[in-house]
């Protein structure tokens, strides 16, 4: 009975510490990426539409690279779509789409489409992506854009706005300040009074792209969404630091 009870024992302390190690293990195992480069064109003649991705691929070694892989993916797909977007089972068969769209379109010489995303922030916390895009589809200006992927590390879900920003009032009084800075608005005019701006209604908003990049918290109101063209894009930036209980940190 006594040598039962001490195998019984001994079989508990194994798998305890068996238990205390594998989560130390699972921690241990880093995320790592690489940059992938992806390049496809389709012409004919002079006629020609081009798409160039580099983006980063995570080693599927991390128990959260198969999901961050997975949103990597639909950004891209996003970026080779019009209006409606479908549910594409590949990066090639959006791309195929891409091309098919562009043999309809006959009229049109050149169409493409130029990404560059990147891992802007990692810490145990937060992971941000940057991604960097710019369009073109036959003689019209290029399009350009620049989007933010954050997401959680704990399960690698991706955080929507409201889970980023904890203190919207107080973010909105800094980027403010900082934008009418940016543009030199007087101090005694309003963004409204001023008119170059498009609100919400009278009032001034924070930006779809949000995100982390270094030391920095960036807000990044792309082309027409707060400026008409002409002026730009704006970039606003603050140091991490400075939004702690403001922002996710």
């Amino acid at each position: 009975m006594i040598k039962c009870f001490r195998n019984i024992s001994l079989i508990s302390v194994i798998c305890l510490f068996i238990a205390c190690e594998a989560p130390k293990n699972e921690e241990q195992t880093e995320l790592r990426y690489e940059l992938t480069r992806y390049d496809k064109k389709n012409c004919d003649g002079e006629r020609c539409a081009k798409v160039s991705f580099l983006y980063p691929f995570f080693d599927e070694s991390h128990p959260l690279s198969r999901n961050l892989n997975a949103h990597v993916e639909e950004q891209l797909k996003m970026y080779l779509q019009f209006q409606v977007f479908d549910d594409y089972a590949s990066l090639d068969e959006a791309v195929d789409n891409y091309f098919s769209l562009f043999e309809q379109s006959s009229d049109t010489v050149l169409w493409s489409v130029d990404v560059e995303g990147k891992v802007s922030f990692h810490n145990e916390m937060l992971l941000s992506m940057e991604f960097n895009n710019t369009s073109l589809i036959g003689h019209d200006q290029p399009s350009n854009h620049l989007m933010f992927l954050n997401f959680d590390m704990e399960d690698g879900t991706l955080l929507l706005r409201d889970e980023i920003v904890i203190d919207e009032v107080i973010l909105l009084e800094k980027a403010e300040k900082q934008f009418r800075r940016h543009h030199a608005v007087a101090e005694e005019v309003s963004l409204a009074e001023d008119g170059r701006f498009f609100l919400e209604g009278t009032r001034f908003f924070l930006p779809f792209s949000m995100g982390y990049r270094g030391e920095d918290f960036v807000l990044f109101y792309n082309y027409y969404e707060i400026c008409p063209i002409e002026m730009g894009a704006t970039e606003i930036t603050f140091p991490i630091d400075e939004l702690r209980g403001v922002v996710l940190n």
